[in-house]
């Protein structure tokens, strides 16, 4: 497979996925705010979701959900985040199957639908983009050949899915303390986790049932645990590397990563404290991302960057700069 092609079928999974995660994010936190209970309003409400998403800062409440949402000039937003599964999708029409390219393009054409002064367009977007969402990964589940083009696809889609759980999970740090007890919940709720709390947990929901369940579940599908899991499988099944061995720093740095969650629980979290676990996590991540576009992406050797993160920054935010100017020609 050429290396453009791998590139661009990885870039259309993680993009749909992180518009997808995003929205839940927004949704489930719109949800908290309007609880009675809650004490967070005007420009501060939103503050938290920024930080834990790296996104920046904004000056007003009403700046910081569109930049979140439906802003063009943020290379993340939920709507830019589709136009790139788009963009890449249609680079790659002859390997996806069509219902698949129909599903993510009427999803853009949907959103562009929606008109700038719609009150409810912020709810709007996320709604559709998470119904569409479910849908493509239905589509790919039942429409591609266990090749290495679902290989790729499904890479894309679990190292962002395993990095946005690992961002929720951390959410409480940018909290007020008063706030904190309430965002199991809102944790729960954007990772789709509620219904697998209650059956595990019964109804009370705390920081060590909610961290154990997003962490290190081997069964649910969001957990940071499982989706390493997958990553490392995925990556065995594109190199042909037996299990338990690896040829390459993305086998190696995965299979680290794993072995770390595999043989760790809430008990070690104490230790270093939640953030500072999970920001641990996150590093590992953009590292195995960082790897994986050095052995299957690039043609040549380019400089290194300062961190695996300011990477696969670079890289979000160069496609975003280029798909717009192709927009705009």
């Amino acid at each position: 497979m050429l290396s453009r092609v791998a590139e661009n079928l990885y870039w259309m999974s993680r993009s749909m996925e992180r518009a997808e995660n995003l929205a839940r994010l927004v949704t489930a936190h719109q949800n908290e705010l309007l609880d009675a209970t809650s004490s967070l309003s005007g420009e501060h409400a939103w503050h938290p979701l920024l930080e834990v998403t790296s996104m920046g800062d904004e000056d007003s409440d009403e700046g910081v959900v569109t930049y979140m949402v439906s802003s063009r000039k943020n290379p993340d937003s939920v709507i830019n985040c589709v136009f790139l599964a788009r963009e890449n999708a249609r680079s790659v029409r002859d390997q996806i199957s069509e219902d698949m390219w129909l599903e993510v393009n009427a999803l853009w054409l949907d959103l562009k639908q929606i008109r700038g002064n719609d009150p409810d367009r912020h709810s709007k977007i996320c709604e559709l983009t998470i119904r569409s969402a479910l849908q493509f990964r239905g589509i790919e589940n039942t429409s591609l050949p266990r090749t290495d083009v679902w290989a790729f696809e499904q890479l894309g889609a679990y190292i962002e899915r395993a990095d946005k759980t690992s961002r929720i999970v951390d959410l409480p740090h940018f909290l007020p303390s008063h706030e904190v007890s309430s965002a199991w919940n809102t944790m729960l709720r954007a990772c789709g986790a509620t219904a697998e709390h209650r059956h595990r947990y019964g109804g009370e929901v705390d920081a060590a049932s909610a961290s154990a369940l997003l962490l290190f579940s081997t069964t649910f599908p969001r957990s940071v645990r499982f989706c390493v899991r997958m990553i490392d499988d995925l990556l065995h099944q594109i190199s042909g590397t037996s299990p338990g061995e690896y040829m390459n720093e993305a086998e190696r740095a995965t299979g680290a990563l794993l072995a770390r969650l595999n043989f760790s629980g809430v008990e070690d979290i104490g230790e270093m404290g939640l953030h500072d676990y999970v920001d641990s996590i996150q590093m590992d991540l953009n590292r195995i991302g960082y790897e994986i576009q050095q052995r299957y992406f690039l043609l040549r050797k380019d400089a290194p960057p300062a961190s695996a993160e300011d990477y696969v920054k670079g890289r979000m935010q160069a496609q975003a700069s280029m798909q717009q100017q192709q927009q705009q020609q």
